[in-house]
């Protein structure tokens, strides 16, 4: 073996390179980003963008805002409201079970990532949380005003059973696909548990 053949057996030199097809650059997997553009798929989302945690602190601050109602104004109401507040969240709760698989195959789909929305959708999907503020808000100040803190306690039990029941589908739903829901910037995915590691 001459000196050049030794050197270039040290660096890794193939005779046979020459007749080989030339390595393909990889393309780094690519999905379409939350705000509208392409970007490298995203593996470790935040705490908070994974959406049954923000469920999870939905349903722990009405169950706190109904715990606290019913220590404050136990007095102001009868038995009736608590039941009559169990038995809406209780409607609710079905009405969302018997809507959820479909709701989120589409968003597993990717209708819900904003570059795929329709404009009309992306103005609907932008202002769906505010105007939930707002109507919440609301309906607990004409509660308020009109001196109705039965109903006040009613409506945030309710809330505090839907929320648990919407927690807990979700996480069923995410073990059984295998995959975690992503919402952020207007944006609703579903990504695969095997690309996130596993981590939840």
């Amino acid at each position: 073996m001459t000196l050049m053949e030794t050197i270039r057996a040290y660096l890794g030199w193939c005779p046979m390179q020459a007749s080989m097809r030339p390595d393909l650059k990889v393309r780094p997997v690519t999905a379409a980003a939350a705000g509208g553009q392409d970007g490298p798929l995203r593996v470790e989302p935040g705490w908070w963008h994974r959406y049954h945690n923000q469920l999870l602190v939905a349903a722990l601050a009405a169950s706190a805002a109904a715990a606290a109602l019913f220590i404050l104004v136990e007095d102001a109401f009868g038995h009736l409201a608590v039941w009559t507040g169990l038995a809406i969240g209780v409607g609710a709760a079905l009405g969302f079970l018997l809507s959820y698989r479909k709701q989120y195959a589409r968003v597993a789909a990717g209708e819900f990532v904003r570059a795929n929305m329709t404009p009309g959708l992306r103005i609907v999907r932008r202002l769906s949380t505010p105007a939930a503020a707002v109507i919440l808000v609301a309906v607990i100040g004409y509660f308020v005003l009109s001196d109705m803190p039965g109903w006040i306690v009613r409506f945030t039990l309710a809330l505090s059973l839907f929320g648990w029941a919407q927690y807990g589908v979700t996480i069923l739903w995410e073990r059984r696909h295998r995959t975690t829901l992503i919402a952020e910037k207007g944006s609703m995915y579903a990504l695969d548990k095997a690309t996130e590691g596993e981590r939840v």
